[in-house]
């Protein structure tokens, strides 16, 4: 039986190491489900006659999100290896759903951008991770499915704030000149 607790997100009752502690605890017990059960919606699929890798859609997926980027400042964000990087890229431009961009006054960068074939994949991702949310949270009661929304809105929230306050954001990693 699915248990959901329900906590009040607008009245923290404690903050400091002893949250940290129940939020890594909370978190670490939820891998497990993840990577069993969200993951694959996430980061597995087919198009176009072919299998993804995990690399090459989390690559679609943040040039989807942040924009043109350059190769090593997606290197960084993504923690993926520089060389493992370069095939991503090359594989994806090969599949013509990233495109190189020079950018001006600098013959060495370049940035990467999706192409229209590129948005038309990400919307095959976004429709199949709907289906797949659709499939997995069928049974679970709607008031439980708002409380996980809110929960999840929280701590986006929280983490975009930190961003802004730090000067961060989403195209703060090497995007352009």
């Amino acid at each position: 039986m699915l248990e959901i607790k329900l906590y009040d997100f607008e009245q923290p009752t404690m903050t400091g190491p002893a949250s940290a502690a129940l939020l890594d605890q909370s978190v670490t017990a939820f891998m497990r489900y993840f990577i069993a059960h969200i993951n694959p919606i996430l980061h597995r699929t087919r198009y176009g006659g072919r299998s993804y890798s995990e690399h090459e859609i989390i690559v679609t997926m943040a040039l989807s999100v942040v924009g043109p980027m350059r190769p090593s400042g997606l290197s960084r964000g993504l923690s993926i290896e520089k060389g493992s990087m370069t095939s991503v890229l090359r594989r994806l431009r090969d599949l013509q759903l990233i495109e190189r961009r020079d950018i001006p006054g600098d013959e060495r960068s370049y940035l990467v951008a999706l192409t229209p074939a590129g948005r038309d994949f990400i919307r095959h991702l976004e429709a199949q991770r709907r289906c797949g949310f659709e499939r997995l949270f069928a049974a679970m009661a709607p008031d439980d499915v708002a409380a996980a929304v809110r929960g999840v809105d929280l701590i986006t929230g929280y983490l975009r704030k930190m961003e802004e306050d730090n000067g961060m954001g989403p195209q703060a990693p090497s995007r352009a000149p």
